[in-house]
């Protein structure tokens, strides 16, 4: 009995073993990066699975003994693999070799990854390695000309500027435009404003981000791919994931190095006056007004001065010839080192970077460095349970200095004139105290310290759980910490006062905490071969707390950062704000025969920045998508190798908005017997809601003769109905100043075209990616107010009804007099006048171009490729706001040469008016004249990128121990601008006020320095 008991358990045993054993892996492209969702088949069986987020895949309850697996990808070349199960089971490690036919064809989507067969909304995704391709300010300005639908401006050339991104245009006026950007699931702090726009330039939130640690950037576009996201989808969504662990070779792990060095200089740099150009332009100008002898000149002698005075002053003025430009700017250097080690292990995968960049741009004294380390590990602790952890910190330091309106350049292209000189002269005719009788803009380029540093921590841990077939549960948790450090020392030298007494040192903190978690849970149930379905429920969570602490201390020889103050004159702490998200979401995806498709999501959405009447949102969409091309009248068609419409509608929203907008606000300003006065200044709206957007789309993707050309086109409709509309006048009769309101209604229609063209194959490649996207936007209501109601921050774009957003709001030029010299204008009704009157502005141009795009040629033949991207803007206009003191009446400003083409005598057929130093000569009270004069095309072309690198081949990596790939280029960008536009860039995304300046008014420039051209050299070596 005991023997059969025995014999029976040892049985039991073995067939136990034998059945119960699993294949497990890992499947991967060329280069080794995970490929998500590829199916692995027993062949012969109808046994597989389907990898994961991580390439992963696992077979259960398999026989021991030799197998065939059958591994299919869309976007790759089927695979087979023999694989022998023993009683540990087995592990294989599968690469696929890209299919040309089809590329991309997983994509990540909100909370989950879908095939792009599957996708029934509009998505585009672009790889780590397109963001790491030429050196940009931030990861973001890599996107610029790459995907259909996505504008990107890039930043001036201040080293740590930020890009101005906008998804299917704009349809926001005082709320923010910016998509949401989640990084591996967290919606991150992105606020252009905590740090104002001091000095001329916004702080970027996502600069301490490393282009490196990237693995891919997914952009959800319409509501069907965006409604997961609810009340902050609206506009558009920037998903990136971060790399992950992957399989070394048998000699070890993954090790990658990089490094790029370059120099970068001005795309352009103004043609200002020298001294004796300006003396003569001036004099003209004095002449012209009926002055005598010399002019008076400003920081030497005044116009009540004598002329004997004017004379002495004008010799001395004349003996110095100051080029402030040239004192300004440099040639500046830039470096980026990148190391990165990964591996996967049969429980356990990790990826780990560290970087370090110092991008130092043309402008003197400014310069933009960053150390960041990653660490991404991947926990498989059972078969049911895996536990994954993002982690990364960044410090940056943003050394300023004043730009734009601020100093510095701008300074040079306006007050800093050429008669002034740097220093004065003492006894000896050597340099002595720095001249101080005008604007010198080296008094605080050498004597004030500004440093921005930032400290930026991301993490986040999630568990995943699978308890049974076809069920999985996600949580997920994270943290996103942002400190800024605002220090500024002023020298005694900047004060004018004694060394001895020292100089002041300010210091403001921000601190800003953004806390996250959600929860999901999917369930997979598919009856049959035909039907499948996929259920996702979740909720998620975001509270996000803001404070600000200001320093000052008085008699110190150095900023906070580098010294200790002995005594703080100023330590204050506000509170600043708060916010907070709570949702619930879910959504359902179904697939008949593998090509009908459709999706369901609703979301609702709670949040305290609205009023206590509306604090919830419910977000809908719906979508499907049609793959004909498995039909079959066109499945054997040899010309139609893929075809698939899609659409989609729905309802999303923009919560983009000051966190305190629907308070009643006050302020401590001023004494009333010896008592300080509170009063209020905005006013409470306990109605205020989301803005929002009904959204739908209509696309088709059609891919012809095997997929050598594969095009994509996109129709869209947003409606935006509640739009908020910020800081509106109120009847002085409340005693308040403004509030904010739902009171716009907007549309934005566009039309997208991309294609890929793989024009030539073999051993000399040739392919080609072209984009362009056509854009139609309206201000349809903005309730009982008038344009004045609202501005673009200091500048002269308002919201006009049938007008696209951020209209400019003009007084229209006419001509140049060629008897008289002077402006002639035109009124309301079109009549030519003399006098400049606010009264006669009229909608004139367009913040939003007609169209924008970018063209891709890649070619490669052997170890050698080469790049060229050409970014285009069709249409719209920009205005040059400095130009009317550059180019109009003569004041304390400097001039460009463009004035040479002036009108100096009767019948001169002349571009700019007769000199003078009195407004009142064309007809303004004011010198600050704002015309159509000064606004112009914003068409433009640019060769913004060059590529050409070289791959070791293989016969050379073989001699060389333990190096995997070598691979080195040299990269040059925005070489070439093809414009009509006279100003310096035609590219601008200068500093911004506030979120409606950057809706409204980012077509204005004003003293803005021009972007950068760099050259570099990389190379990148794997072992």
């Amino acid at each position: 009995m005991k023997r059969k008991l025995l014999l029976t358990i040892v049985s039991f045993y073995l067939v136990t073993q034998v059945f119960a054993q699993s294949i497990k892996g890992r499947v991967e492209d060329e280069k080794k990066i995970p490929i998500v969702g590829a199916t692995v088949i027993i062949e012969g069986t109808k046994k597989g699975s389907f990898t994961d987020a991580q390439g992963t895949f696992e077979i259960k309850e398999v026989k021991a003994g030799k197998y065939k697996l059958k591994i299919s990808s869309l976007g790759s070349n089927p695979g087979y693999k023999e694989v022998e199960v023993g009683t540990n089971g087995a592990f294989v490690n599968i690469q696929l070799k890209e299919d040309q036919k089809k590329l991309d064809e997983v994509v990540v989507v909100g909370y989950g990854v879908q095939r792009k067969r599957e996708i029934t909304g509009s998505v585009a995704q672009i790889s780590g390695k397109s963001l790491n391709d030429m050196p940009v300010p931030s990861f973001e300005s890599a996107l610029q000309g790459k995907l259909a639908g996505v504008n990107v401006t890039t930043g001036s050339g201040l080293a740590g500027s930020g890009a101005v991104v906008r998804i299917r245009g704009i349809a926001s006026i005082g709320a923010g435009g910016d998509p949401l950007y989640v990084v591996d699931g967290i919606p991150i702090t992105q606020d252009y404003f905590l740090n104002g726009n001091g000095g001329g330039m916004n702080n970027n939130p996502l600069a301490t981000i490393n282009p490196n640690d990237i693995e891919t950037i997914d952009v959800l576009k319409d509501a069907g791919a965006s409604a997961i996201y609810g009340s902050r989808g609206a506009n558009g969504v920037i998903l990136i994931t971060t790399k992950r662990g992957k399989k070394g070779s048998k000699k070890g792990p993954n090790v990658n190095f990089s490094a790029t060095v370059g120099t970068s200089q001005p795309t352009a740099l103004p043609n200002m006056l020298n001294t004796s150009q300006y003396l003569q332009l001036r004099q003209e100008a004095w002449e012209n007004d009926g002055g005598t002898g010399r002019v008076w000149l400003p920081g030497y002698s005044s116009a009540q001065s004598s002329a004997a005075a004017r004379e002495a002053a004008y010799n001395k003025a004349s003996q110095n010839n100051t080029d402030w430009v040239k004192l300004t700017t440099r040639l500046g250097f830039k470096q980026n080192y990148d190391l990165s080690i990964s591996d996967m292990y049969k429980k356990i995968s990790y990826y780990a970077g560290i970087s370090y960049s110092n991008n130092e741009s043309y402008l003197v004294g400014n310069s933009y460095n960053r150390l960041s380390g990653r660490l991404n590990l991947d926990f498989r602790i059972s078969k049911k349970i895996k536990v994954s952890t993002n982690s990364s910190i960044a410090q940056g330091n943003n050394f300023r200095v004043n730009s734009a309106w601020a100093g510095g350049l701008g300074s040079a292209m306006s007050t800093a004139l050429p008669i002034y000189p740097v220093r004065y002269k003492d006894v000896n005719g050597g340099d002595s105290a720095y001249f101080r009788g005008g604007d010198n803009p080296l008094i605080a380029q050498e004597q004030k310290v500004w440093r921005v540093g930032e400290t930026r921590v991301i993490n986040n841990v999630a568990i995943d759980y699978n308890p049974i077939k076809n069920l999985y549960f996600r949580g997920q948790g994270g943290y996103d910490y942002m400190q800024l450090l605002d220090d500024q020392y002023n020298s005694p030298q900047l004060l004018n006062i004694a060394d001895s007494i020292g100089g002041n040192a300010y210091r403001t903190g921000t601190f800003t905490n953004n806390l996250n978690y959600f929860i999901t849970g999917t369930y997979n149930y598919n009856p049959n071969d035909n039907n499948k379905f996929s259920f996702m429920v979740g909720n998620e969570f975001q509270k996000s707390t803001a404070s600000v602490r200001t320093q000052r201390t008085e008699k110190t020889s150095g900023p906070f950062y580098d010294k200790t103050p002995d005594s703080l004159y100023q330590n204050q702490v506000s509170p600043g704000s708060a916010w907070a998200f709570l949702s619930y979401f879910s959504r359902v995806n179904y697939s008949f025969k593998d090509k009908y498709f459709a999706q369901l999501i609703l979301r609702a959405d709670w949040s305290s920045r609205f009023g206590e009447n509306y604090r919830v949102a419910f977000m809908p969409a719906v979508s499907a998508s049609w793959v004909l091309s498995e039909e079959k009248f066109l499945r054997n068609n040899k010309s139609i190798s893929f075809l698939k419409l899609r659409a989609s509608a729905g309802r999303s929203g923009n919560s983009n908005i000051n966190g305190n907008a629907r308070f009643l606000t006050y302020r401590t300003d001023g004494l009333y017997n010896q008592q300080a006065i509170t009063y209020p200044t905005q006013a409470a709206n306990p109605n205020l809601r989301w803005e929002t957007s009904f959204i739908w789309d209509a696309g088709l993707e059609l891919g012809l003769f095997n997929d050598r050309i594969f095009t994509t086109v996109d129709y869209f409709d947003r409606r935006v109905s509640d739009a908020i509309i910020e800081n509106l006048a109120i009847s002085p009769s409340t005693g308040m100043d403004n509030y904010t309101a739902n009171v716009g209604r907007i549309t934005n229609r566009g039309l997208e075209f991309g294609i890929k063209t793989r024009n030539l194959v073999g051993k000399f490649r040739w392919s080609t990616d072209f984009n362009i996207t056509k854009i139609w936007n309206s201000i349809d209501d903005i309730g009982a107010y008038s344009q004045d109601a609202v501005g673009g921050g200091t500048n002269d774009t308002r919201p006009i009804i049938g007008s696209p957003i951020g209209t400019n709001y003009l007084v229209r030029f006419s001509h140049i007099d060629q008897q008289t010299g002077l402006p002639v204008y035109l009124d309301l009704n079109g009549n030519p006048t003399s006098k400049w009157d606010i009264a006669n502005r009229v909608g004139a141009g367009s913040v939003l171009p007609d169209a924008s795009g970018g063209l891709t040629n890649t070619f490669s033949y052997k170890g050698f490729d080469l790049s060229v991207l050409i970014n285009f803007v069709i249409g719209g206009n920009i205005y040059e706001s400095s130009a009317k003191r550059q180019l109009g009446v003569v004041t304390d400003w400097n001039m460009r040469t463009d004035l040479f083409d002036r009108w100096q005598k009767p019948g001169d057929n002349a571009q700019f008016a007769r000199l003078t130093l009195n407004e009142a000569n064309y007809g303004s009270n004011t010198v600050w004249i704002n015309t159509t004069q000064f606004l112009h095309d914003a068409s433009f072309a640019r060769l913004r990128n060059i590529t050409l690198g070289y791959n070791l081949q293989p016969k050379a990596i073989k001699k060389l121990k333990h190096v995997r790939s070598v691979r080195m280029a040299v990269i040059a960008t925005n070489i070439l601008t093809v414009t009509k536009y006279p100003g310096l860039d035609p590219e601008i995304a200068r500093d911004f006020e506030n979120a409606t300046d950057r809706n409204m008014s980012p077509n204005i420039t004003y003293l803005t320095p021009p972007q950068e051209r760099t050259y570099s050299f990389q190379i990148n070596v794997g072992f």
